[in-house]
């Protein structure tokens, strides 16, 4: 079966099987792509699941990213332990330096006193999906498992995206989590 859409900005698609996807993108470009793997089909390594409760009850990451592999598996991919002698900020600039065109699902533990000096310290889900250079097929792949890895997370309350590295900005999260704890 050939399916077909115009895709003019982000859309979650979900395809049943190894179904190819014909995407017709602006300019008349055509792109194929095969979606080997339905939403359903996507694996979590058991790994998260543990390292979530980690990051949650022991803080033994400040972030962590995941990716997929293979497109039927998501593992854990880059990290980094929390370090005191960073701010928030300094630390998140830091993750952000290593992201690169590829989607990721990140896992971030902001702490830092509100502007009324209550301790904050929240984990938040950030999907990061480069809408200008990602390929059509990952932006696809990554949106429609983003569910899949999200129940892994048992509790999480904060969820993020952004679609370019503007959008990732620490000042805006923080303004959000703060505005949600």
């Amino acid at each position: 079966m050939l399916w077909r859409m115009l895709l003019l900005e982000q859309v979650d698609v979900v395809v049943p099987g190894d179904e190819q996807v014909d995407v017709v993108v602006p300019g008349d470009e055509q792109v194929d792509v095969v979606v080997d793997m339905s939403m359903s089909g996507m694996e979590v390594d058991e790994e998260v699941s543990t390292i979530y409760n980690d990051m949650k009850l022991r803080k033994t990451l400040k972030w962590i990213t995941f990716k997929l592999e293979n497109k039927k598996k998501i593992i854990k991919d880059q990290s980094a332990e929390p370090n005191d002698n960073y701010g928030d900020k300094t630390q998140f600039d830091e993750m952000k330096a290593k992201l690169t065109s590829e989607p990721r699902y990140i896992l971030y533990d902001f702490k830092f006193d509100s502007k009324e000096g209550r301790k904050i310290n929240k984990i938040a889900f950030i999907f990061w999906c480069d809408d200008d250079n990602a390929k059509i097929g990952d932006k696809m792949i990554y949106a429609s498992s983003k569910d899949t890895i999200k129940k892994a997370f048992t509790g999480l309350g904060l969820e993020f995206q952004a679609n370019t590295m503007a959008q990732l900005d620490y000042e805006t999260f923080r303004a959000e989590v703060e505005k949600k704890a």
